[in-house]
């Protein structure tokens, strides 16, 4: 099992990173708005934001929303797929 300080580390990098790709100062990733290049800018694997910080994966998406007036990368492309689909029903 991860110590806790090591998980509070984690947790600090991945608040870090969230300010900084929010601000379009990314240091590790291309600078979009996506669970990869937030985990790539923390320093965190992927599946590490997915499964142990989702909070913080939730609410990097919650700013994104709020902050950017864009919707993230992950729902544009299931809102597409769900277009697609419904136009397959249709027809």
């Amino acid at each position: 099992m991860t110590p806790q300080p090591r998980r509070e580390d984690e947790r600090t990098r991945i608040r870090k990173a969230m300010d900084q790709l929010l601000a379009g100062k990314a240091t590790a990733s291309d600078g979009s708005l996506t669970v990869k290049a937030l985990a790539a800018d923390a320093g965190v694997h992927r599946m590490a934001l997915m499964k142990r910080h989702s909070d913080l994966k939730n609410l990097f998406y919650e700013r994104v929303r709020n902050e950017t007036l864009q919707i993230p990368e992950s729902e544009r492309k299931l809102r597409e797929t769900l277009t697609r689909q419904w136009q397959t029903i249709k027809d």
